[in-house]
């Protein structure tokens, strides 16, 4: 299962590199414009390509797990699919608006507290050299571009684990829950060696499936699920699956 899923993480870290490098233009132009480097304010940033990344990611993998699970159950009939496949496009869009500030700041932290962070360390640092004026602004700009290169591939790595996993569960239960068979959903953990043990121990947990699992103490619809108001510290890469048994 892991297996199949880290095709649809290769396929979807270059939108987040890409997105983080776009994300992260607004600072530059800002500390391009401020003549003392002390005065720099973090100024909102090019948010539109990590929720098109976002989006994107749900499309390709929600999509595809909601369809291979609708296939497993239903009938040799196929002639609803491309009604459930536009159907299952409103759901993902719909889906992200209303859970988009959940999933992305379940991912870590968020790209203006990362930057303040590096601003608030390198001022200082950069003024005590006694570099001022245009110098200062480019050691600046050219310390903060190395440290957000290594950052975003960190951060990437983390929300694509994170996501294609959620979004592949979340798609699997859209899938079979289309069908109309009553069944029971099944906890898959991956037992990964940084597995959380109530993740391991959640392991084989049957539920009806419109019923939630519990999992230390929260309720999931499925492994990373955020409906239900699960803490980001039980769905952060996470690699748990789940799998339907006929009642």
């Amino acid at each position: 299962m892991d297996r199949k899923k880290s095709a649809y993480r290769r396929h979807t870290k270059p939108l987040f590199l890409k997105a983080f490098d776009l994300q992260i233009l607004p600072l530059f132009e800002k500390i391009k414009e401020t003549s003392d480097i002390r005065d720099i304010v973090v100024p909102p940033l090019n948010d539109k390509p990590i929720e098109e990344a976002y989006k994107r990611l749900y499309l390709i993998t929600a999509s595809d797990y909601a369809m291979l699970q609708r296939m497993e159950f239903r009938k040799k009939d196929v002639s609803e699919d491309e009604v459930f496949k536009a159907l299952m496009y409103d759901e993902i869009i719909n889906y992200l608006k209303i859970h988009k500030g959940a999933t992305i700041t379940a991912a870590g932290d968020t790209s203006v507290e990362l930057i303040q962070r590096m601003i608030d360390k390198m001022v200082p640092e950069i003024i005590d050299q006694g570099i001022g004026g245009g110098a200062a602004q480019t050691m600046l700009r050219d310390q903060i571009g190395s440290a957000w290169h290594e950052m975003k591939r960190f951060r990437t790595e983390r929300i694509v684990r994170t996501e294609v996993n959620r979004a592949s569960n979340w798609g699997s239960l859209e899938g079979a829950k289309s069908v109309g068979i009553d069944q029971d959903k099944v906890w898959l953990s991956s037992f990964a060696p940084d597995s959380r043990e109530t993740h391991n121990m959640a392991d084989g947990q049957r539920v009806d499936i419109n019923e939630p699992f519990i999992v230390g103490g929260e309720s999931l619809m499925h492994p990373l699920d955020l409906s239900l108001g699960a803490t980001a510290g039980n769905t952060i890469n996470c690699l748990c699956g789940i799998y339907y048994k006929v009642k």
